[in-house]
């Protein structure tokens, strides 16, 4: 099992490279995940984790959860892309899936408390069911309907893809009212009579993330699993508070990835012991990754504390998703010619990081889009998600 320690920094492992001592100080480890069980597949992976206490992480200690923050959540998603970046990245969406709920607990107080403590009893996972075919980044908007019935809404749709598509015990789904210009935000069982898991992700990296597609036909869901209605299209608190999640934790999850990387290739020079240019270039990438590092986790802290609100925080979570990307590519060029072949082999744990690392591409918003974002909102404008506005 994973162990808690909210309050603790997390330290560079006896034996550690150096370059740890700069790239591990200040992430507080509210979660330190276990090493994979030797055989486990990915799925395995991730109950394991689950029974081990991620579940509840960010759930308030009053309603049986761990109560971490998101700075705290964000060492965990780092510690954990670190050693397992598959299982990193499907839990990835079920820590900013469980956050939005929590945020939306405290400025709401409502009935979500009941959800967020059944889901700390039962250490439930969570898939973030937002993502759709030729989605928006949005994730208040939606193609899937929602046909209003007497007790609820009856929902059909396409989810994909959908990570923890068949380890999750609960769905997190979005869905547009039929007849109306609102959405709604839903939580239903994973066995709702009508959802389907049909397919896997044929992706090159994070093979083992469970990503997958979900389908809804006519799925009925319970007026009391419904814990937001509101105006879709629109970017609102909802959208600003999962997209400061999102962009934290993923940008975490990835930093735990590249370091890891980082890892390989300044053991492989040390042990070989052929220096030179290879020096600056290890300088190189463990600078973009220390830079990165700390405006994650400064954003986290930001959030946390209410420092950074409204279209400002939309604005620094979109430019974080975006600099992420940037410095994954930069990394990548400084560290090809030091790890050389092996970040060709099969079967090389440096090729396996690196072609994972290569998802971070695939997350959204889409680069145009987070640029657009930051620029308007320099040039005093209204946010929005469609770059050809």
């Amino acid at each position: 099992m994973g162990s808690f320690a909210v309050d603790a920094t997390e330290q560079p492992e006896d034996g550690a490279p150096p370059h740890r001592a700069l790239l591990d100080a200040g992430w507080s480890t509210a979660w330190t995940p276990p090493r994979p069980r030797e055989g486990a597949t990915g799925t395995e992976r991730i109950r394991d984790l689950a029974a081990g206490g991620y579940a509840a992480l960010p759930i308030a200690e009053e309603f049986g959860g761990a109560g971490a923050s998101l700075v705290e959540m964000a060492a965990a998603q780092r510690a954990l892309g670190r050693i397992d970046p598959s299982a990193a990245v499907a839990l990835n969406m079920h820590a900013f899936t469980v956050g939005l709920m929590v945020e939306y607990w405290k400025r709401h107080r409502d009935s979500t408390w009941m959800l967020l403590e059944g889901i700390a009893a039962s250490g439930a996972l969570v898939a973030s069911a937002f993502a759709e075919p030729g989605g928006s980044p949005n994730f208040m908007t939606s193609r899937s309907e929602a046909v209003p019935i007497e007790k609820g809404y009856r929902v059909s749709g396409v989810k994909y893809p959908c990570s923890l598509a068949t380890t999750a015990t609960l769905v997190c789904l979005t869905a547009r009212v039929t007849g109306t210009d609102e959405t709604i935000l839903a939580l239903i069982p994973s066995t709702s009579h009508g959802l389907t898991v049909e397919g896997e992700w044929p992706s090159l990296g994070m093979r083992d993330s469970d990503t997958a597609r979900l389908v809804l036909r006519d799925v009925e869901v319970d007026d009391r699993l419904v814990f937001h209605r509101g105006p879709a299209d629109v970017i609102d608190e909802n959208v600003t508070s999962g997209m400061a999640w999102f962009s934290v934790l993923l940008t975490a999850t990835y930093h735990g990835v590249l370091s890891g990387l980082l890892d390989a290739a300044c053991q492989g020079v040390t042990a070989s012991g052929r220096f030179g240019p290879r020096t600056a270039l290890l300088g190189r990438a463990t600078r973009e990754l220390l830079t990165l590092g700390g405006s994650c986790r400064q954003l986290a802290a930001d959030i946390d504390a209410g420092a950074i609100t409204g279209e400002a925080a939309m604005a620094s979570a979109v430019g974080l998703r975006a600099t992420l990307s940037d410095t994954r590519d930069r990394v990548l060029a400084a560290l090809t010619p030091v790890v050389g072949s092996r970040l060709y082999g099969r079967g090389q744990e440096a090729a396996g990081l690196a072609l994972d690392s290569l998802a971070v591409h695939h997350h959204p918003p889409s680069l145009l889009v987070c640029d657009e974002v930051v620029g308007r909102f320099c040039t005093a404008r209204d946010i929005t998600f469609d770059p050809a506005d």
